[in-house]
């Protein structure tokens, strides 16, 4: 699951979910989970420096009795701090979350990060998430 504001992270969010067999769904500030899940992927844009709001009101809504563990990505301009503060997130709802995170440049404006991301970042998003499956098996 994730939220994009530009694209950036729903390329992301759709190169993962590829990669594992499901399928991406965009958030809104409505979406929850009802149902049990194994593992989330959860995705969010990184603006100035921060978590984007519409990602962290879903985390906020989510129970470790629903999501049994989950993972972090993201997209980004400049410095990834953002993805810590979403994984400290999800562990105070007490959810299972991998330290290990994926992050990649994102454009930015029109000059920053211009060509992200790009094949190279899609490639990795899919090991990251293939690796992490594995891990859990």
């Amino acid at each position: 699951m994730y939220y994009s504001r530009t694209g950036n992270t729903k390329k992301i969010a759709e190169a993962i979910a590829s990669a594992v067999n499901v399928k991406a769904e965009a958030i809104d500030n409505k979406t929850t989970l009802s149902e049990p899940v194994d593992l989330l992927f959860i995705g969010g844009g990184i603006y100035w420096w921060n978590m984007d709001k519409t990602a962290k009101r879903f985390i906020e809504t989510l129970d470790s009795s629903i999501v049994k563990n989950a993972v972090v990505f993201g997209t980004m301009g400049g410095l990834d701090k953002a993805i810590k503060d979403m994984i400290n997130l999800l562990k105070e709802r007490e959810i299972n979350t991998k330290t290990e995170s994926f992050s990649s440049k994102g454009k930015a404006w029109v000059f920053i990060n211009k060509n992200h991301p790009n094949i190279n970042d899609i490639e990795a998003a899919k090991v990251f998430a293939k690796n992490i499956v594995k891990s859990l098996i």
